[in-house]
């Protein structure tokens, strides 16, 4: 197919495939300057190659392992409250340089995690021994203590499990420590009590203790005397008071290494995962000596792009030899490349959520940029609600140079990307919520009403109030509308839920059946584009047929029934029973809209079957019949006809 003009959103840009015959040396820095401008795809050269048998494996795991490093410094930075401030200033260096730094500093900081968790538990050791001989427990003459500190939670199972243990042969006491201690795995204080179990025999010592530490109880000494009491007492404090300096001073050493790399771990976050990148890409390149060799799919007019990434890329190696680039000639089917913005990306996205135009497709995403946010107007129509959404997405234009590069919480960057998508969205609520005459939830009267009201008494209206113009006779519809939008009248009437729902469901199906015929002339486009007659005759008539006859006569009948003034609403015929009739029970026609209405909904019903035939049968005969006419053709014929293959994206 000749090389054209096309827009690259439209249909999809001209796309070549290209092989590239490099230095062995160029290679890491062409793949990082190729990706840098996003446009070319590489082909996968080595696919009877074990992916864990490739080149460039063990680079790849280095590059995980700093990965994970730097998710666990970033997590030790979250916590610790440290603000991260990224200036895009971070120094440039190598890998190796890199994944020293990042090693020497994750091996500081575990230790100082290590260290900190030591002393935690050190210093709680030392608190609950010290609320046990605050509590003065002490054994007496043939009666012996098991005493420690025990989480509340686990005070009951204790209580019978020692009781279960000593027969009822001992006493628990138990009591709770108001101050928690603190917990550094779940970052929580953990609340305790001190606990004294007193016994007679000596044989249960050691079945108590084990009790205890299954229990997670912690079990200390007490004294036997005042005068020891007092020592171990002073010991402990200054004992606690040692630690608690300690953890102040390892706490102020971790808070000044994390500040030292706050602002520099997410540009080594975003060095790393570049890094890996371009080495899962370069498994894809074919290494023969000191050459590299590469193809890939790319656009046509980014040629002199690639060309000038591939220069760049020489120019900082300092290659002796430049790099041949040929074009390729194939038939495979080229992969689907549309060239997006900032504005149509999200649009674009959600059409790929649905599926891939094939290459050379007329995409609908050009047609998505205002009917995705019409729709959901038709939904959220609603002039408050779609204001705060203008708003806020206008918010999001404005400051777009403000979060553009910056690392975002995932949910806010999935709205920040979609700013342009929302803005639209927000529009369209406002102009539907106009047309809905609702704002907040209330009827705001803006263009005016067409009806005009009797005065009301001062003791309010005496039962129902009818309008004195039109009065009825012959109908209660206006010789005029109101200038936009539904009247205003509306919304203090009796049956006005009825109407609205009425009037959104009629318009909402007359514009589904618009957008999927809309999306059944968009398929006529590729089927002249490609010149295939069959599909332009025995799917797309069919098709436009078969929607005129069922819903687009659906359509007719809501906009016939719209231009009629019935002198009572009893008389207007039901659309749904029409259109229920018209399918199970053809011919039969309760309340005719029109004359001849039951003979013309047959004939249209008819037209309906004769197309499903035409719609699924004559393709695939033809397709079957072609096929089997290319797999008679001797080996070497060329191949006749074939309309493409699929293709995947860019």
């Amino acid at each position: 197919m000749p090389l054209e003009a096309c827009s690259g959103l439209w249909r999809s840009e001209d796309m070549m495939i290209l092989s590239l015959q490099m230095q062995r040396e160029v290679a890491h820095d062409a793949v990082l300057k190729l990706g840098e401008i996003g446009m070319f795809q590489f082909n996968d050269l080595n696919s009877e190659v074990s992916a864990f048998q490739r080149d460039f494996v063990a680079e790849i795991r280095r590059c995980d392992d700093m990965e994970r490093r730097l998710r666990f410094l970033q997590e030790e930075i979250d916590k610790a409250g440290v603000t991260t401030i990224v200036d895009g200033t971070a120094e440039s260096e190598t890998m190796f340089s890199l994944e020293q730094k990042i090693e020497t500093i994750f091996n500081e900081v575990s230790q100082l995690n290590e260290r900190y968790q030591e002393l935690i538990e050190e210093r709680n050791r030392s608190r609950e021994h010290l609320e046990v001989l605050n509590r003065g427990v002490a054994g007496g003459e043939n009666v012996m203590v098991v005493a420690g500190v025990l989480p509340r939670d686990r005070v009951a199972t204790l209580e019978r499990v020692v009781y279960r243990a000593t027969r009822g042969n001992s006493i628990l006491r138990t009591e709770e420590i108001e101050t928690p201690f603190y917990n550094i795995n779940s970052n929580e204080g953990i609340y305790k009590c001190v606990f004294a179990i007193y016994y007679s025999a000596p044989r249960l010592r050691e079945k108590l203790i084990r009790i205890c530490e299954v229990n997670g109880a912690s079990v200390y000494t007490y004294a036997e005397s005042e005068e020891q009491t007092s020592r171990m007492r002073a010991s402990l404090e200054q004992q606690v008071e040692t630690v608690t300096q300690t953890l102040q001073q390892s706490a102020y050493r971790q808070r000044q290494v994390l500040l030292s790399i706050a602002s520099s771990c997410y540009e080594w976050r975003r060095a790393v995962v570049t890094e890996k990148a371009v080495y899962s890409t370069m498994n894809l390149l074919r290494f023969s000596g000191s050459m590299a060799i590469a193809t890939g799919w790319a656009p046509a007019r980014a040629y002199d792009d690639i060309r000038a990434a591939i220069a760049e890329a020489e120019k900082m190696c300092g290659a002796q030899v430049s790099t041949i680039i040929e074009e390729i000639v194939t038939k495979e089917t080229p992969p689907t490349y549309f060239k997006t913005n900032k504005i149509t990306s999200s649009f674009q996205g959600i059409v790929d959520s649905y599926g891939m135009a094939r290459y050379k497709e007329a995409n609908p995403g050009v047609f998505t940029i205002i009917t995705f946010p019409y729709l959901f107007g038709i939904m959220y129509g609603d002039i408050g609600h779609g204001i705060i959404l203008t708003i806020f997405a206008a918010f999001l234009v404005f400051k777009e140079k403000s979060y553009e590069g910056q690392p975002l919480n995932e949910i806010f960057a999935m709205i920040f990307g979609g700013r342009y998508l929302l803005l639209l969205m927000g529009f369209f609520a406002v102009y539907m919520g106009l047309l809905y005459n609702d704002m907040f939830g209330f009827s705001i009267e803006i263009f005016g009403s067409a009806y005009l009201w009797p005065q009301l008494p001062p003791e309010g209206p005496d039962g129902t109030v009818y309008p004195s113009f039109p009065n009825g006779r012959p109908s209660v519809k206006p010789t005029t509308p109101v200038i936009f939008g539904v009247d205003s009248a509306w919304a203090e009437t009796e049956n006005k839920l009825e109407f609205y729902n009425s009037i959104k469901m009629k318009c909402s199906v007359i514009v589904g059946v618009v957008q999927m015929m809309a999306g059944v002339f968009i398929s006529l486009t590729n089927y002249l584009y490609f010149n295939d007659n069959i599909k332009l005759w025995f799917r797309f008539v069919p098709e436009v047929v078969f929607l005129s006859c069922t819903f687009g006569y659906m359509c007719l009948l809501i906009v016939v029934k719209w231009l009629t003034t019935w002198e009572s609403t009893h008389d207007a015929p039901s659309l749904l029973e029409a259109m229920t009739n018209f399918f199970l029970s053809p011919g039969t026609v309760s309340l005719p809209l029109y004359s001849g209405q039951a003979a013309i909904q047959v004939l249209l019903l008819l037209i309906a079957v004769a197309c499903v035939p035409c719609m699924l049968c004559v393709i695939p005969y033809m397709e079957k019949r072609e096929h089997d006419v290319e797999g008679a053709s001797p080996p070497g014929a060329p191949a006749r006809g074939g309309r493409g293959g699929r293709g995947g994206r860019l």
